[in-house]
């Protein structure tokens, strides 16, 4: 029985590749079967995904190109031997990360079962409103920017955190000026992400992500997503919206334009990241979400498990000369990482 669950299985896969290859085939002007072999054979390689596949436009990359793409089945491959599964906690519960990282954090944090009318006062200060966050959640679930200017939002609020006591409560980012002029109504962030492993750590594929209409920027929902030159700060391209495939040159609200943007007080943000980083360096692979207010960089939040669209993205491809990032990770095949100009625009040696 078992064994013809597994064939039936391997015969849904094949057949599902293969109506995949046919529409991809379809709408990119290729021919069906070489498309069906290209997936087959980068399933063996990495176990891509057919949304990666697409995304990267694997198919068009060369064969030396096509094995430097990284997968999320490779990343967790990566973790699986390289974290230590005992410092997760630091990453994974927000308020312990405000506590280990308050050096960096540049705002002040309470977890939502203190908060009193008192607190909630002095946490909304003069933009009156604070950031509630379930304590252990990620991709922005659950994250709500709560009104608390009047006595009457002060009074629903306090309600709305009695009633979700288990997240953190926090003062709002006011963001630098360069990032409000996206969107002055969401804090635009930056992604950096690290990789840890005995040969040492990187930090690599910064990316610019700013929401679109709603007020949390997050690449997952509503919102566009840019590289960035890691040693100058500056956008390098269009935005794409990850949702909708859709490029942007300018923001589609405001207007501004994202290649050529310079980021504020980047060499202040790259030294900030080296003196953190080492902070979870138990932890193998992070994604890193910091902004810019008009007093320097802060982090926001850390996650262990990171997306990692935009910095393969087929349309940014040019930016690594048509290279992925799985040599970063690929210590675990006994091959260390050897920087080389593929990646001089996107990456730091940090030890």
């Amino acid at each position: 029985m078992e064994q013809k669950r597994t064939l039936s299985s391997w015969i849904s896969a094949r057949r599902y590749i293969r109506d995949f290859a046919v529409d991809y085939a379809a709408r990119h002007g290729e021919n069906a079967a070489e498309i069906e072999k290209d997936i087959l054979q980068a399933k063996k390689i990495n176990h891509i995904s057919l949304n990666e596949y697409e995304w990267v436009g694997y198919h068009d990359r060369t064969e030396a190109q096509k094995r430097t793409m990284s997968t999320l089945w490779t990343r967790a491959e990566f973790r699986k031997t390289y974290t230590d599964r005992r410092y997760i906690a630091i990453l994974m519960n927000k308020y312990i990360f405000s506590k280990v990282f308050s050096d960096f954090y540049g705002r002040r944090c309470a977890q939502a079962s203190a908060v009193d009318a008192a607190l909630l006062r002095a946490l909304a200060g003069e933009t009156g409103k604070v950031v509630y966050k379930p304590n252990c959640k990620g991709q922005g679930t659950g994250v709500r920017i709560l009104p608390a200017a009047t006595e009457s939002e002060q009074e629903d609020t306090l309600a709305y955190l009695r009633a979700n006591s288990g997240g953190i409560v926090e003062e709002y980012i006011q963001q630098h000026p360069t990032l409000a002029q996206l969107n002055p109504g969401a804090v635009s962030i930056v992604r950096f992400y690290t990789v840890t492993a005995p040969s040492g750590t990187y930090l690599f594929a910064p990316v610019l992500t700013t929401a679109i209409e709603k007020d949390i920027s997050n690449g997952c929902q509503d919102a566009l997503t840019a590289m960035i030159d890691i040693r100058t700060g500056i956008v390098l391209t269009d935005a794409v919206d990850q949702n909708n495939c859709i490029d942007y040159h300018t923001h589609p609200v405001t207007g501004v334009a994202f290649p050529g943007l310079q980021l504020p007080f980047w060499e202040e943000t790259i030294d900030m990241m080296r003196r953190a980083v080492p902070l979870a360096s138990k932890i193998s692979n992070i994604g890193w979400d910091v902004t810019m207010t008009a007093h320097g960089p802060l982090i926001i939040e850390a996650n262990t498990i990171p997306g990692f669209n935009t910095a393969q993205y087929r349309g940014y491809a040019w930016v690594t000369d048509g290279y992925g990032y799985q040599p970063l990770f690929d210590e675990i095949n006994d091959r260390p990482f050897v920087n080389n100009a593929h990646y001089a625009r996107v990456l730091l040696k940090l030890d």
